[in-house]
């Protein structure tokens, strides 16, 4: 019959909810006076005794030794309901107590804990109306106890809580609290790693394996999630799935952890051995594991058990073959893989394994025949393939290795690996435009071909062409977008292209080639992030073609991305003024006036006079600059550099707003324009190195410290002697 114990009022003093807990009392016991009877069995063993203990005490309120005699029926007797039904109650009980009358939370919530692992979480868990009233009391008890205590119970917190618990060795309750913090949240696999790691402490290997596997679905190149997963499929039983864990764990594993996870391998088939000595298959594969190992002798010795016990085992041989080819015994293994072929010629590991045997002892020609033999028959064999090439390049003759790279490609036009192989070839060889046919050809067969769009942007680039390169580049962004050497090699692509457009484009506008300038322009602005200086140049050379609508356009971009731009409404008033649009003019000059108040250029700009402050202001913007002003010192720089193109001077104090401003690629090409009309301006030789070393591009950054150490007159200047010093670091 089922009873009701009363679980202590005073609980409510804290708040908590109050419930009563459900046990179920065994009848009494009589027993038989045939001890054997199947009818009685049930009820006269060790675990009853314990069982009645448990029930005694619990109806006495004695709750500790009441779970103790309950644990102790449990443990022999795991799968009976109502012992686990009364060990919780006993629990939720106990925690109760702890609570209202001792006010001690941590013993009263690692009591309900207990309860609901018992319920819910450990093996053999019930299924009755009594179990999930119980455990729903467990569940609302140390919900109401946390919010009396005032702890959180988001899943964070109770995430937090269970890490806690782990450290302290409360492995139940741990385990409680990582599957409160699961729950609406089934995709977190730090948290099955968690809740199979704490499993494997409770004993529950398959427990284990189920969230291991959920983890390993989540992040499938974890090495170390591979070895948990094998070790629990191991120690529940499951050998065969625990081998495919190794072995992927095998392949991916730290060097310095391979022999331990060898040993795991090498103790589950010496246990399955122990089983069944005569187990071919164990005994091969305990070979395989030995020889990873390096105990040769060992492998071949159970490679010769296996071959005694199944001589027809082809793998066994093949085995054979290739751990006297690890010892370098390589006729002995050649010799293996023949007495596989004369039964089998059609073996294609055989003859993939004779290759490489062949290939490593200088037999090109016959290793290569091998090769092409395995390919014949299975022409997407990646290790074949690989294999034939490595071989391939071993000829000593460049026009040898070119003609067999050549009849492959031919002879295999749908072979994206074939083409790619080639062309990678031909570009060693710098030639460069059948490389490029070929990478093409690569692609247009395997549209997932990376390194091919690596391959055609190093080409490109090599050929000066620098949009192209950037064009395969973002091809292969697309089919990989989180590819970094893509990454990688298109920003430090589009950093070249836009200093080298950029310098062209200003070098075309000071020819006044205007137009020249604007295609640069524009090409620039295709390729870079929005960057409202740029759109500024764009707006001078129409407005220098007389382009003045577009110069507009160009400038209103301008103030779009950048509205606190005053230079780009100064300069859109210079448009509208000419067009004769005096009113927008004039709200252009208004709008730049009030971002940059104290610019003269403006004031007078607005008031139609722009003559008088032509003297004197090139020391004006060193000035402004020196003062931290560089919206007034760029919009003084510009204003210069449009009236005076040759000035070297006027560059070269622009390039240094720009270096302020953090924009190095247009300072860069100031302070290239600034040497080109004052050669002897060293300091900014100096100024591009820096900035190339601050893009981290190193070849053009020393190329410049050369210059400047060699066009410097005072060797001893400190700027001299740091510029010595990185051309040695880089």
């Amino acid at each position: 019959m089922n009873i009701k114990i009363i679980i202590l009022s005073a609980i409510l003093v804290v708040f908590l909810s109050i419930n009563n807990a459900a046990y179920s009392q065994m009848s009494e016991i009589n027993f038989p006076l045939n001890p054997d009877a199947n009818v009685y069995k049930q009820y006269t063993d060790e675990s009853d005794v314990y069982y009645k203990n448990g029930l005694d005490f619990l109806n006495s309120n004695q709750y500790s030794k009441a779970i103790d005699a309950f644990e102790k029926a449990l443990n022999l007797t795991p799968d009976r309901v109502n012992t686990r039904i009364n060990l919780a109650a006993a629990y939720i009980n106990r925690g109760t107590y702890f609570y209202s009358q001792l006010k001690d939370f941590d013993k009263a919530a690692s009591d309900y804990r207990n309860a609901i692992y018992i319920l819910k979480y450990d093996n053999n868990t019930p299924n009755s109306d009594v179990a999930a009233e119980n455990l729903g009391i467990a569940k609302a008890d140390l919900d109401n106890l946390l919010k009396a205590e005032q702890i959180s119970t988001a899943k964070s917190s109770r995430l937090k809580m269970a890490r806690i618990l782990k450290g302290q060795g409360k492995f139940k309750d741990a385990l409680v609290e990582f599957y409160e913090s699961l729950e609406g949240n089934q995709t977190d696999f730090p948290i099955y790693i968690a809740i199979g790691d704490v499993s494997v402490v409770l004993q529950n290997e398959k427990n284990a394996v189920k969230y291991y596997q959920k983890a390993v679905a989540y992040n499938t190149n974890n090495t170390d999630l591979h070895l948990k997963l094998a070790r629990s499929l191991s120690n529940s039983g499951d050998n065969e799935n625990a081998i495919k864990e190794y072995d992927i764990a095998l392949k991916t594993v730290k060097k310095e952890n391979k022999i331990e996870v060898l040993q795991d391998m090498e103790n589950l088939w010496v246990k399955k051995l122990q089983e069944n000595p005569q187990d071919a298959s164990a005994h091969m594969n305990l070979g395989v594991v030995l020889q990873k190992k390096g105990d040769f002798e060992g492998a071949l010795k159970e490679y010769q058990f296996a071959e005694a016990i199944n001589p027809n085992d082809i793998t066994t041989r093949l085995n054979i073959g290739t751990l006297f080819q690890a010892k370098k015994e390589y006729t002995t293994a050649i010799n293996a893989y023949d007495t596989i072929l004369q039964v089998n010629p059609e073996n294609l590991l055989a003859h993939y394994y004779k290759g490489t045997a062949l290939r490593d002892i200088g037999q090109l020609d016959d290793a290569v025949k091998e090769f092409q033999f395995v390919l014949s028959r299975d022409s997407a064999n990646a290790n074949a393939k690989e294999a034939l090439f490595d071989t391939i390049k071993q000829f000593p003759n460049d026009q040898d290795v070119s003609a067999i790279f050549k009849t492959f490609a031919d002879n295999n036009p749908t072979d994206a690996v074939a083409q790619y192989k080639y062309g990678f070839h031909l570009h060693s060889l710098k030639r460069l435009d059948e490389a490029l046919d070929y990478y093409k050809k690569t692609v247009v067969l395997d549209p997932k071909f990376v390194d091919a769009y690596l391959n055609m942007a190093v080409v490109y680039k090599e050929q000066n062409q620098p949009s192209n390169a950037v064009s395969a580049l973002q091809c292969g962004l697309k089919i990989a977008p989180k590819n970094q050497k893509l990454k990688e090699l298109l920003a430090s692509l589009t950093s070249e292209t836009v200093t080298s457009r950029y310098q062209n484009a200003l070098k075309k506008h000071n020819q006044k080639k205007y137009d020249e300038a604007i295609k640069e322009y524009l090409s620039i602005i295709q390729i870079s992030e929005p960057d409202a200086d740029l759109y500024v140049n764009l707006g001078a050379a129409y407005q220098a073609s007389r382009k003045l609508n577009e110069a507009a356009n160009a400038y209103i971009k301008a103030t779009q991305i950048d509205s606190k731009n005053s230079t780009a409404f100064y300069y859109l008033g210079t448009v509208y003024s000419a067009q004769g649009k005096n009113s927008d003019a004039s709200k252009a000059y208004q709008k730049a006036l009030v971002l940059d108040p104290a610019n003269d250029d403006i004031k007078l700009a607005l008031a139609s006079s722009s003559q008088a402050i032509k003297d004197g202001a090139l020391q004006k913007g060193i000035n402004e600059y020196n003062k931290g002003k560089y919206s007034e010192a760029l919009l003084t720089f510009n204003t210069l550099s449009m009236k005076d193109q040759n000035n070297g001077n006027i560059y070269y104090y622009r390039g240094m707003v720009y270096d302020a401003l953090k924009k190095y690629q247009l300072a860069i090409a100031d302070y290239k324009l600034a040497v080109k009309f004052k050669p002897d301006l060293s300091y900014a030789y100096y100024a591009i190195a820096v900035d190339y070393d601050t893009l981290k591009n190193y070849p053009e950054a020393k190329k410049w410290y050369n210059f400047f150490v060699g066009t410097s007159k005072d060797k001893t200047d400190q700027y001299v002697k740091y510029a010595k010093d990185r051309i040695k670091q880089i």
